[in-house]
């Protein structure tokens, strides 16, 4: 029988939060001055839509920790 591994890659920001304990203002401040979109953080519609501002945020947290790691 074959075992699925579950791997948080992306998340939205609630999760993100609970990880790091970063705040809302705080993971902004990141998401403005540090990460970047498409390898940080990425925006995607209920339509998969990936270049629409309104879309829903979602964060890639292991490349966030490797950017802490590597920092």
């Amino acid at each position: 029988m074959t075992s699925i591994i579950f791997s948080e890659e992306w998340v939205v920001e609630a999760r993100l939060s609970s990880k790091t304990g970063l705040s809302e203002g705080q993971i902004k401040s990141y998401r403005l001055n540090l990460w970047v979109e498409g390898v940080h953080f990425k925006r995607l519609t209920a339509k998969g839509e990936t270049d629409n501002s309104k879309g829903l945020i979602w964060y890639n947290y292991p490349k966030i920790n490797e950017l802490v790691r590597d920092a």
